[in-house]
């Protein structure tokens, strides 16, 4: 069988690097070239069809090693039907997409057609009809799932490969990484076809990636993109198939874990988009237009992301590379283990060190808690609904009742045996959610939330618990010992419930304002009481253009730190640097005590930069009525005046 595996690399590799050239001219005599665009990173015309080179490739090889070792495709071969019914959808499947790249075909045509073809896929027996337990021993039955579940695998990872060939060589060679890592799988479960069929399809790809690569000569099109995509969704559901290890199912999706993360992060990002977006009359979008743009085609996919982060094309695709093998060879690791521990230890640190990657990128429209996506429900349900904050404050106090239950029983669970769980907590719901609203807790302001809302708020909460202890002293319900430690933790975690709970709207508000998308980019000169006292003011509102990156101080010793969570970058001197870096469009002096000497060096900076110097102070104005006209300086109190910002221009205007 070894001899076998040779020629399945060999073949296609050579086929490839003969035919690859043959198609870059026919793909120029013919006009199917793809020319420069908005959503294009190339800048001449490319021709597109090198899915022809792969498919001539793979299929002749097919053909030679079928009939060279006839005993390598005996299952299908034995089954007529299900040979047939698979080259018919290879085959149908090239054509939609070399059809695409002549003539580009609708959405719904491409859709339509890939559902189809997988639905005869899996009449013709391949289908996720069962899935190993990953809890235990024995096999799942999905039962009337696997055709959704068949349906949805298929045409998911078809289009997967279509939106990843963004860069020159990144759809082939992850495709490559991929092949190679189920046909190391089925060898070695001993699914000879899938691993021959896998080989082949990677040997097809290197040699076309010879052309592929940056700087390419061809590009794959959607009628190799699609079929590799499909080959890879079927291979992937055979590869697996045969093997007993619990966490074996996480195995496709691992190896095309780049192809799959990109598809559901352009997907969520898109709708969760159309939400912050509206249309140019101010109404909102409607649910059918929010859902159809999450097919809309953009620039933001992962590669473009890592290109807008300062990578180079050729240095994008190899870091992708990196990730997909390093997600493959994880994938490898989980068919080892046969100890649920480790899988689900390793499963998570898979899962953390995706989020974080994903997090790098830094799309704007999945961070739910910085877009202002969440603010809308917390300002019409929270802050504008006291019986809905009500409710919520019931369900902490049986939670904080309950947890602390829960672990007090853990450790005495004899004196806990004398506290009657469901009786105890009917009447602690309303008689702390009473002294709670007695108590003037429901009087307080959510917005803006300060040292004063925090202890009368944890007052409230105290008076709360300290009448439940009465309670308990009175009705003995239990020890003296055991009360107290239960009365120490419901207080601690209703504190911390209900605290963060009301907490949250500011914290929003605060990531929100800082992490606008847009807006002019604004420094704070000075770092002192009126610094901090603007920044304050500037994040707690959410209808200014404004987002401020950090602050500037001459105090060399405040260079590092944070205000906030917003840095200092240094003295006047950093100004230009902090232009460079965050495209600073003005600075709000604050600082009244800077030397004439260090303004003047602002000035000239900020010219040069063309940045604006606005002058924040703070001013004291008389409020003067008719009645007290006749009160002269001299004799007027100080409660007579009042204190507000003031702002003017130093240098020119934004």
């Amino acid at each position: 069988m070894t001899i076998a595996y040779i020629y399945s690399i060999i073949l296609p590799i050579l086929l490839s690097l003969l035919i690859t050239p043959w198609v870059i001219r026919f793909a120029k005599k013919i006009g199917a070239t793809d020319a420069p665009g908005e959503r294009k990173v190339h800048s001449t015309m490319m021709p597109r069809i090198g899915g022809l080179a792969i498919f001539l490739s793979a299929g002749i090889s097919i053909l030679t090693i079928f009939l060279l070792f006839p005993d390598v495709f005996t299952q299908v071969s034995e089954n007529g039907t299900t040979a047939a019914t698979l080259i018919f959808c290879f085959v149908a499947l090239f054509a939609l997409g070399f059809w695409d790249d002549l003539k580009p075909l609708s959405p719904e045509v491409k859709f339509g057609v890939q559902l189809l073809l997988a639905t005869l896929i899996y009449f013709a027996g391949f289908k996720i009809s069962n899935i190993t337990n990953p809890l235990g021993a024995g096999i799942l039955d999905v039962g009337i799932l696997d055709f959704p579940l068949t349906i949805i695998w298929i045409v998911g990872i078809t289009n997967a490969f279509n939106l990843i060939d963004g860069l020159d060589g990144l759809a082939a060679g992850v495709a490559v990484i991929a092949s190679i890592s189920i046909f190391m799988v089925s060898a070695i479960a001993g699914q000879v076809e899938t691993a021959i069929i896998s080989l082949i399809i990677a040997g097809a790809l290197i040699g076309f990636l010879r052309f592929n690569f940056n700087p390419a000569k061809i590009f794959m099109g959607d009628s190799g993109s699609l079929l590799i995509g499909f080959s890879l969704a079927l291979l992937s559901i055979q590869s697996t198939a045969k093997i007993s290890t619990g966490f074996a199912l996480l195995f496709p999706i691992l190896v095309l874990v780049l192809p799959i993360t990109d598809t559901l992060v352009s997907m969520i990002r898109r709708l969760l988009g159309s939400y912050l977006e509206r249309n140019p009359d101010g109404l909102s979008r409607s649910s059918l237009r929010r859902l159809y743009g999450m097919f809309t085609p953009d620039k933001s996919h992962i590669h473009h992301r890592l290109l807008s982060l300062g990578l180079s094309h050729r240095n994008t695709v190899l870091v992708l590379y990196f990730v997909s093998i390093f997600f493959a060879f994880s994938a490898f690791l989980f068919i080892q283990i046969d100890t649920t521990a480790r899988s689900v230890t390793i499963a998570v640190m898979l899962g953390i060190i995706l989020v974080l990657f994903i997090k790098k990128l830094r799309y704007y429209e999945i961070a739910i808690f910085n877009n202002g996506l969440m603010m809308p429900f917390y300002e019409k349900w929270i802050l504008n609904r006291l019986s809905f904050v009500k409710l919520i404050d019931v369900c902490f106090i049986a939670a904080a009742f309950f947890l602390s239950y829960l672990m007090l029983n853990s450790v005495s669970p004899v004196a806990m045996d004398q506290l009657p769980f469901e009786n105890t907590i009917l009447w602690i719901l309303p008689l702390q959610l009473t002294v709670m609203w007695l108590t003037g807790l429901y009087r307080e302001k959510l917005n803006p939330f300060g040292i004063g809302n925090f202890l009368n708020i944890s007052a409230s909460i105290a008076y709360a618990v300290g009448l439940t202890a009465v309670v308990f002293a009175i009705m003995e319900v239990l020890p003296l010992v055991a009360a107290v430690q239960f009365l120490i933790l419901d207080f601690y975690f209703l504190l911390t419930f209900i605290l963060g709970f009301r907490m949250t709207y500011q914290a929003l508000s605060f990531w929100y304002n800082r992490d606008k998308p847009s807006g002019k980019n604004v420094l704070i000169y000075g770092a002192g009481h009126s610094g901090v006292s603007l920044l304050h003011s500037l994040i707690d509102s959410s209808n200014n253009n404004i987002k401020v990156v950090g602050f500037l101080d001459d105090n060399t010793a405040l260079k590092g730190k944070l205000i906030n969570g917003f840095p200092i970058f240094g003295g006047h001197w950093e100004l230009a640097k902090a232009y460079l870096n965050h495209k600073v469009d003005s600075v709000y002096l604050c600082d009244e005590n800077i030397k004439n000497e260090n303004l003047n060096r602002l000035k000239s900076t900020a010219h040069q930069k063309g940045i604006s110097i606005k002058k924040v102070q703070m001013s004291f104005q008389d409020i003067e009525t008719k009645e007290k006209k006749n009160i002269t300086p001299k004799n007027r109190k100080p409660d007579e005046s009042v204190t507000s910002f003031s702002k003017s221009n130093i240098l020119h205007p934004d």
